[in-house]
């Protein structure tokens, strides 16, 4: 039976990564936060967003997608662009927010439905109504069961009117939030495990995960922007000295977080997979052999966490 402990060697590992998980957070809100992007994909329009597992293939969890979309629409069109207004970082979650990060966040009034309280009995038929049980002048007891009669159905006119105005509210109040909705962005939410969090929260892993699904513009990964202050892109994803990005090599298009499949179509088969377990986690390393430099890298479930470039 599979344990739920993690071993000692994952736990070592959790706690190497704790200086890394406390930077970058506000690192990623730094790169990120302002800056104007495309979506490849509609977006729902609610603060539930499209959930995407980077270990999953496909990402996109097309199931809760497709319900979204059917249930409140999309804010968001394919190639919209629109701004990138918060990254959070939760414990095993990255909230990716976009134009406002959804409708129905703390404050959004998500309630359709406008209740108007129905009218109670009045004194005077509660006191009929025992006037009748105790009465035995047959007369007397139909005189007093007609003013009954009459009061209980005037009550039931003005209930009715009241709950055919809580219904017309109702509808109106639910058109109101749907054109809100639409006004109210949406946002991806990258779960992930947190022993592999670490390479997820860097500001290009991240834009890896979300490659196909969002297009970022060149600008924001190049010059000194390419690592923000308090980053974490480390020099082991740097080309090796005499390495020539204008080579035109696919090797300089290379992203941490981008799958395994991504990384094989812009360098083809590696020529060479080897494996080993490090700190408890399976690591596949693909050797690729190109015309002018030979690049080395390495996958944790199917996800780039480095690389390494050598000129020949």
């Amino acid at each position: 039976m599979r344990k739920n402990v993690p071993s000692r060697c994952a736990v070592l590992l959790l706690a190497a990564m704790s200086p890394l998980l406390a930077q970058s957070p506000e690192a990623l809100s730094q790169f990120f936060e302002g800056k104007q992007v495309a979506v490849k994909m509609d977006m729902p329009a609610t603060q539930q967003g499209a959930d995407i597992y980077p270990q999953r293939t496909p990402s996109l969890d097309l199931n809760s997608y497709s319900r979204r979309i059917k249930q409140f629409g999309a804010a968001l069109r394919t190639g919209d662009s629109v701004m990138i207004t918060k990254v959070r970082v939760k414990e095993k979650v990255i909230e990716f927010q976009l134009g406002g990060g959804g409708y129905g966040t703390l404050g959004d009034d998500t309630d359709e439905s406008v209740s108007v309280p129905q009218t109670d009995k009045s004194q005077r038929e509660k006191d009929l109504e025992r006037q009748i049980k105790t009465e035995t002048d047959a007369e007397t007891k139909k005189r007093l069961r007609r003013q009954l009669d009459d009061l209980r159905n005037e009550r039931e006119r003005r209930n009715q009117r009241d709950r055919v105005l809580a219904q017309e509210a109702s509808e109106a109040k639910k058109q109101r939030i749907a054109t809100k909705r639409l006004q109210g962005g949406s946002r991806f939410n990258i779960r992930y495990e947190p022993r592999v969090a670490a390479e997820v929260l860097t500001p290009q892993a991240l834009s890896g995960v979300l490659s196909q699904y969002v297009a970022f513009a060149p600008e924001m990964f190049s010059g000194s922007d390419s690592i923000p202050s308090g980053g974490s892109a480390g020099a082991q994803n740097q080309p090796s000295p005499g390495y020539s990005p204008n080579s035109g090599d696919a090797a300089s298009s290379l992203r941490k977080g981008m799958t395994r499949e991504q990384v094989e179509s812009l360098l083809g088969k590696p020529n060479e997979v080897t494996d080993k377990e490090q700190a408890g986690l399976k690591v596949v390393t693909c050797t690729f052999d190109r015309r002018d430099a030979t690049i080395r890298a390495e996958f944790v479930s199917d996800v780039l966490v480095r690389y390494a470039v050598s000129s020949k």
